[in-house]
């Protein structure tokens, strides 16, 4: 699993690549909720590099999706492949979480603010 990180104004975009199972979850979550905890209030991860999530990662994005709404924040998610989107569909993530379908509907998600690439 590699994780890259960077910042568009007021919103920090989390890319992910690979898989997110029982061995990289601890690591992803240590990521995104120091981030949360270092005061990122508006969050983005694409997760279009992502190839495969098991049952521990999908509990990182419900713990850190729970931990910055109660801050006032906002988790989004972009750029799921079908199989992984699947996943989220099954669980019913999907009517949780915000999820859309590319990076720019991600940072539009936020209600604008920043510019795309």
């Amino acid at each position: 699993m590699q994780i890259q990180e960077e910042k568009q104004e007021d919103i920090v975009i989390l890319t992910i690549s690979e898989h997110l199972d029982t061995v990289t979850a601890p690591t992803f979550e240590t990521r995104l909720l120091g981030t949360i905890e270092r005061g990122a209030r508006k969050v983005l991860v694409d997760c279009g590099p992502l190839e495969y999530v098991n049952s521990a990662g999908l509990k990182v994005f419900l713990l850190a999706a729970k931990k910055i709404e109660t801050l006032g924040g906002k988790l989004v998610l972009c750029a799921l492949t079908p199989s992984v989107l699947m996943i989220f569909e099954m669980i019913g993530f999907t009517k949780i979480m915000s999820i859309v379908p590319t990076r720019l509907k991600g940072i539009d998600a936020f209600g604008g603010g920043a510019k795309s690439e």
